[in-house]
């Protein structure tokens, strides 16, 4: 039966190009795809690539149901992001794809970061090592579990025994991921902040992004805050900042933790905790205990205590709004501080500034003590 189909499709298109006196002569990939849109059928009596077809003509093409076809036009929607359309190819995919398209596929896929689809594809077709590598990465494999070329092929850094950062840099930063979305996010906020660093050049030099997978050990803890802890030696660093996948971005001490959810807003709101700033929303609980409850400069953004002691100019805060004291600030405007979409005013650019250079002269002064106390 599929013999006389074909068969008869074949009479009809040999009736249809004898009887046009103005048909293409089907030299070229362009005539091809001309006569392809006006005759879908006269595809499987043509030899063409359908990756070479435009866009036009493959859409005419998609109805064949055809297992090359459909790849073809699947890259496509891939391309256009437009993946809902994309629902019922994976099952209509050939089964011999080479690996070299399948891994351009894969490509595709990482790149538009979409992890149900590499899912997807690895239940319809045999999946490639590029594919197994990458869905080991989506789920956080220990990087020695992983097929080194592969990730060689992928770009993925790996965390050496030492990372060298520029001399010039106060402060030094690790970057670390234990997840790929997190790894390719932390390396798009990383790629930003370096076209503009805050407060300003070699305030905070970024390592390059280490993928650590599940070395790095996170949890969503107390009220939803993120805490992750490494479990292996780390190359010395300044700071370190970790994106994991869940929970809501912090610092506590030298390490920032920051998820999916964290923007570029949000990694120098929380760069400015790395050098002592204060939020300037309300604080509640023990925090409010500690900070609030005494007299001083607490912060380069707060003064807790009279109003008559606080700094000339400043301002209430609502810092301490459930602490003995009240605080005071040195905006008279919402800062970044206290709603972290706001872009960092000139202000606290040089009160930022300000305090990166005394923290680094207080450093070397540390470095120069010890030096002399090791030749005394």
């Amino acid at each position: 039966m599929l013999k006389r189909a074909k068969y008869f499709l074949f009479c009809l298109f040999l009736v249809v190009i004898s009887s046009s006196v103005d048909h293409p002569r089907l030299s070229n990939e362009f005539s091809q795809a001309t006569f392809l849109e006006r005759f879908p059928q006269a595809y499987y009596f043509v030899d063409i690539n359908p990756f070479y077809l435009p866009t036009s003509t493959l859409e005419k093409l998609r109805f064949l149901d055809d297992p090359e076809v459909n790849l073809a036009w699947l890259f496509h929607l891939a391309r256009e992001d437009e993946f809902h359309k994309a629902r019922f190819l994976w099952q209509a995919l050939p089964a011999n794809i080479s690996e070299t398209r399948f891994n351009e596929l894969v490509d595709l896929l990482v790149l538009k970061q979409r992890w149900e689809e590499l899912t997807t594809l690895s239940k319809h077709l045999k999946a490639t090592e590029r594919l197994e590598t990458v869905l080991g990465l989506k789920l956080g494999v220990l990087p020695d579990k992983l097929n080194e070329v592969q990730l060689g092929e992928l770009s993925i850094a790996l965390l050496p025994q030492q990372v060298t950062f520029n001399t010039e840099c106060k402060n030094n930063v690790l970057l670390l991921a234990d997840r790929f979305s997190a790894y390719q996010h932390l390396n798009a906020l990383r790629d930003k902040y370096l076209l503009k660093p805050e407060p300003g050049q070699n305030s905070f030099c970024l390592s390059k992004v280490y993928y650590v997978g599940n070395a790095l050990k996170c949890e969503e803890g107390f009220k939803g805050f993120a805490t992750c802890n490494m479990m292996r030696d780390l190359p010395e660093s300044d700071f370190i900042i970790v994106m994991t996948t869940n929970g809501l971005a912090n610092v506590r001490g030298a390490q920032m933790t920051l998820t999916m959810t964290s923007d570029y807003d949000v990694l120098v709101h929380e760069l400015m905790h790395f050098s002592g700033f204060e939020d300037e929303y309300a604080i509640y609980g023990q925090k409010a205990r500690w900070l609030c409850n005494s007299e001083g400069i607490k912060a380069p953004n707060l003064f807790v205590g009279l109003p008559e002691n606080a700094p000339q100019g400043w301002v209430k805060s609502e810092t301490c709004q459930n602490g003995t004291f009240d605080a005071f600030k040195p905006a008279t405007k919402w800062s970044k501080m206290q709603f972290q979409e706001l872009p960092l005013s000139e202000q606290y650019r040089q009160l930022w500034q300000k305090k990166v250079q005394q923290d680094w002269l207080i450093e070397q002064q540390k470095l120069a003590n010890n030096v002399q106390t090791i030749i005394n």
